[in-house]
């Protein structure tokens, strides 16, 4: 579940930034007068929009079906203005397909912020409830489990703030770094001492994601 939602992600900050450059494309075409470069354009800019229409058909797709639908409407918009206007079209219309694909573009990373914090923030809380109940059931392979699943909940979350771009400020990214270090070095310490759990640290761990939980919500 967690490589879906990273993967589902990373597809639309890629989306995010096509839509950006295909929003200088249509500008620059808007004032050329080779029409073999305004169809090039005009096809590249139909066939991205074609794909986000049947990305929104997918059952598995996170944004709420309120986007899903408005982004399907948009896409059938141009692909209306584009195979009926084609390289005769209007200056206006060049400006207006670009506009659409940057105001989506922002739109869009807003949206997938905003998914991510309430799905970050579901699986935080989620996997220090799995901490604390696995630790009282004396089972160890589903303790040694949920320090697996924490451990990669955190992993994600580090990567996210130092491979990707985020709205966040950049104290809060770096602070999420620190605290994705910390679970690391002390999952470590608390897998390899089993049989005499380090109470305190354990609910060190289980209060940071319930903290940062809390914090993700609130943001949002």
């Amino acid at each position: 579940m967690l490589d879906n939602i990273k993967e589902q992600i990373d597809g639309a900050r890629e989306e995010a930034e096509l839509l950006r450059e295909y929003a200088d494309s249509l500008e620059s075409a808007a004032k050329s007068e080779n029409d073999h470069y305004k169809l090039l354009v005009l096809d590249e800019n139909l066939k991205m929009w074609v794909a986000i229409e049947t990305e929104m058909r997918s059952k598995d797709n996170l944004m709420p079906q309120q986007i899903k639908d408005n982004l399907t409407k948009l896409s059938k918009y141009v692909e209306q203005v584009t195979i009926s206007k084609g390289v005769d079209m209007t200056d206006n219309y060049y400006r207006s397909l670009a506009e659409i694909n940057r105001q989506i573009s922002e739109g869009l990373m807003e949206s997938v912020n905003t998914n991510l914090a309430q799905q970050e923030a579901y699986f935080l809380a989620r996997s220090g409830l799995d901490l604390g109940e696995a630790y009282k059931s004396n089972d160890k392979n589903w303790f040694v489990e949920a320090l697996d699943n924490n451990q990669r909940l955190w992993i994600m979350i580090k990567t996210l703030m130092t491979k990707n771009k985020t709205r966040l400020p950049q104290n809060i990214k770096e602070n999420l770094v620190k605290l994705a270090d910390y679970v690391a070095a002390n999952t470590i310490k608390l897998g390899q001492n089993l049989d005499n759990i380090d109470e305190k640290l354990l609910d060190s761990l289980i209060n940071i994601n319930r903290q940062i939980s809390e914090g993700l919500l609130g943001r949002r």
